[in-house]
């Protein structure tokens, strides 16, 4: 598949993935009652996200860039058996690989340059603040357990913050400073 159509299936699966996020944390918030399928489906997009980040590294990831890749491949395929056996250690992959993924890539993503500030810490912001902002959920799910969907509405945004700027945001193609003799 050429670099491009993955580039833009994965900013798209970010951010249809980060909409279901925001749809079934909005539901639960209202009425209660999560809808089938968002949450498992979103994780599947997540992943395939992930993999056009790391196409759109242009091959400028290094070693960093290609463990997040791997780390994002292994989410993606828990993700898929996830819909078909949901298994506790696949939700584990599923759902937690993303932001392993994103801690990686978003490493490579900032020694590369190939987003402009702000859109360069995004996605390591993303892999370090998502598991973080999670567990903020459970802290406010003891006052209501719906409040535990607050930090998933804010995490789906974010995904759909880096679909578009994996889709839209152009590079900064910063030059290494010249070397003085």
């Amino acid at each position: 598949m050429a670099s491009s159509a993955l580039i833009r299936i994965g900013g798209l699966a970010a951010m249809v993935g980060g909409l279901l996020w925001v749809v079934k944390g909005g539901a639960i918030l209202l009425t209660g009652q999560q809808p089938p399928l968002v949450f498992e489906a979103a994780l599947s997009l997540f992943a395939l996200g992930l993999l056009g980040l790391h196409a759109r590294l242009e091959g400028r990831g290094g070693p960093l860039g290609k463990a997040g890749m791997l780390v994002a491949y292994a989410a993606l395929a828990a993700a898929v058996l996830v819909l078909m056996a949901p298994l506790p250690p696949l939700y584990a992959v599923a759902g937690f690989g993303p932001f392993l993924s994103l801690v990686l890539m978003g490493s490579a993503t900032l020694k590369a340059r190939i987003f402009s500030p702000p859109w360069s810490a995004l996605p390591l912001a993303m892999g370090l603040g998502g598991p973080l902002l999670i567990l903020a959920g459970g802290g406010l799910a003891v006052m209501g357990e719906r409040l535990l969907e607050i930090p998933i509405v804010l995490v789906g945004l974010a995904w759909i913050l880096l679909g578009y700027s994996v889709l839209a945001v152009e590079g900064t193609r910063v030059q290494a400073p010249a070397r003085v003799r």
